[in-house]
């Protein structure tokens, strides 16, 4: 006898027996009751439920990640965008789509169905959207998971001032791997203002980068259009020290104008400390003032002699500019050089016809000797007129990194003379000077009773260069002290520099263990110091710096 709850027929042995409703109900409450199958029966009945929620979850888990990972690709390709040229939604989108579909690669579980970036001001504002297929909660949400993600990119960026600081000296005309200096250098500070540039572009403010350049040598042209500059000074203040001049009134434009020739345009270190300073020049201090670079006609040659163990060596002078110097005075030496040198009769008019040929140029002859660098640029943000100066630098001179840098701090700082820089600790802006040298700092020996040539700080009989001790320098010292004062002085500027809150990069092409040691101590962090030993790094070095002076950053 089988019972068969589903019909509830009871069958067997030929008998058919229609039960009654009430034992129906009966039996059935009997069966519930029975305690050998209850926990089969709940499982049974929890199972589908429990199934559901299981996979559920891990569908949601994968929402999550998938959610986070197109967060994280979306801001990459945003940046990318908001960095691009692109000024239109078409231009953005070329770009960012790209770089989104790229970004988002490794994502397997999920497919991009909609992205879109797009200008919004000083903002670049991003949406994209993908969908996941789940497991099982498309029960419930009948089809595919939808997905999406917002990033906004702030593209106005920091206000920058910037001035370029670089190496003109001879030695930059060399070769240094496959390039020489000079040329490796005019094409990646070229770039350097390209890129910089492009970040300005994508400024609302049209002051967001400004930049200038001080090409340097052993003296620095700040250009002929400030010869009547209130901060300059044409005859040397008495705090510059001993004056080449008999008469320390006397005026070198002055002269200049007498003799028919022209000022170059460049000008003398000031005296310590006004020389590691930013000091405004003011007339009421003289020793604030800049003096015009007259390097003097020295002496004819083979005119001053020496004796030594019996025998009479005769000098040879570099820059003899005027010819009828031979009988002004006899002697040897020191004292009969200065003698003859410091004639101011020399420079009238009425010597004009004894100016040797070629004197009134920027070359290695006559008082412009060597002051053949290009004039500095103020900073503009006219970037073409930036590169025009770059592009057009040429090599010539001795290396004296603390006049140049010294004129850099000069383009960037709110004071005189020219008052440029915004005010220190002006919101949103940043200072830079990015200074480029390929040598050590040198003030030569020479065989002659001067022992030096004539450069931004004079003669060294002048003393006008101090010691680490502050004791002047004259010219009984070595090459290698002169070297060593040069560096202290670029240390202790370097250090003014830091202090008023301005970054300091610093790249050595070539240089010596010795300058390495200088230029690390003087940038502003050990990553702000860049050696390149081949000249072709160049462009890279460049571009890293360029890199880390844009502000490009996520909103939110």
């Amino acid at each position: 006898m089988a019972r068969y709850i589903a019909g509830l027929t009871m069958v067997g042995m030929n008998e058919t027996k229609t039960e009654s409703w009430t034992t129906r109900i009966a039996r059935l409450g009997q069966f519930i009751k029975r305690k050998d199958g209850a926990v089969a029966v709940q499982f049974a009945i929890l199972a589908l439920p429990l199934t559901v929620l299981t996979f559920g979850l891990f569908d949601i888990s994968r929402a999550s990640i998938a959610k986070q990972q197109l967060q994280d690709a979306l801001d990459a390709a945003n940046l990318i965008a908001a960095r691009s040229t692109g000024v239109t939604d078409t231009q953005l989108n070329a770009v960012g789509a790209p770089a989104l579909t790229a970004n988002l690669a490794n994502l397997s579980d999920a497919t991009l169905t909609a992205s879109n970036f797009h200008a919004n001001g000083a903002y670049i504002d991003a949406t994209a959207t993908v969908k996941v297929t789940p497991v099982i909660a498309n029960l419930w949400l009948q089809g595919d998971m939808t997905i999406s993600a917002s990033s906004q990119v702030v593209r106005t960026m920091n206000k920058v001032e910037v001035a370029l600081v670089l190496d003109n000296t001879g030695s930059m005309s060399y070769s240094l791997g496959s390039q020489t200096k000079i040329v490796a250098l005019r094409s990646a500070a070229n770039q350097l203002v390209d890129t910089l540039a492009t970040a300005a572009a994508r400024s609302t403010d049209p002051n967001a980068v400004k930049i200038g350049v001080v090409p340097f040598s052993m003296t620095v042209n700040v250009g002929t259009t400030y010869k009547n500059a209130s901060w300059m000074s044409g005859v040397m203040p008495v705090a510059y020290g001993s004056d080449i001049f008999s008469n320390t009134t006397t005026n070198r434009f002055t002269m200049l104008t007498q003799t028919g020739l022209s000022w170059g345009g460049c000008v003398e270190s000031r005296p310590a400390p006004y020389d590691i300073q930013e000091t405004a020049p003011s007339a009421g201090t003289p020793a604030t003032m800049f003096v015009p670079y007259f390097a003097p006609d020295e002496p004819d040659d083979n005119t001053i002699s020496y004796t030594s163990s019996g025998h009479t060596y005769y000098y040879d002078f570099g820059n003899n500019w005027i010819t009828n110097d031979k009988t002004s005075t006899t002697g040897s030496g020191l004292a009969t050089l200065k003698t003859r040198q410091a004639r101011v009769q020399k420079y009238a008019a009425s010597n004009t016809g004894n100016i040797a040929s070629g004197a009134n140029g920027t070359g290695n002859f006559g008082p412009n000797r060597e002051c053949n660098m290009q004039p500095i640029m103020r900073m503009t943000t006219d970037f073409n007129a930036v590169k025009t100066r770059i592009s057009a630098m040429g090599t010539g001179g001795n290396t004296n990194v603390p006049m140049g840098l010294a004129w850099g701090w000069h383009l960037v700082s709110p004071n005189g003379p020219f008052a440029d820089g915004s005010a220190y600790g002006t919101q949103n802006l940043t200072k830079v000077i990015v200074l480029l040298t390929d040598g050590d700092n040198t003030n030569d020996e020479v065989a002659n009773p001067q022992n030096s040539i004539y450069t931004g700080i004079g003669y060294a009989w002048q003393a006008r260069l101090l010691s680490a001790s502050n004791v002047a320098l004259t010219e009984t010292s070595t090459g290698t002290q002169r070297r060593d004062a040069l560096d202290d002085r670029e240390a202790k500027l370097c250090a003014n520099i830091k202090a008023r809150g301005i970054v300091i990069y610093a790249i050595g092409v070539g240089v010596s263990s010795h300058s390495q040691a200088i230029l690390q101590a003087c940038a502003s962090g050990a990553d702000k110091y860049y050696n390149v030993t081949d000249a072709a790094d160049l462009t890279s070095t460049f571009n890293a710096i360029a890199g880390s002076i844009q502000n490009l950053r996520i909103s939110h």
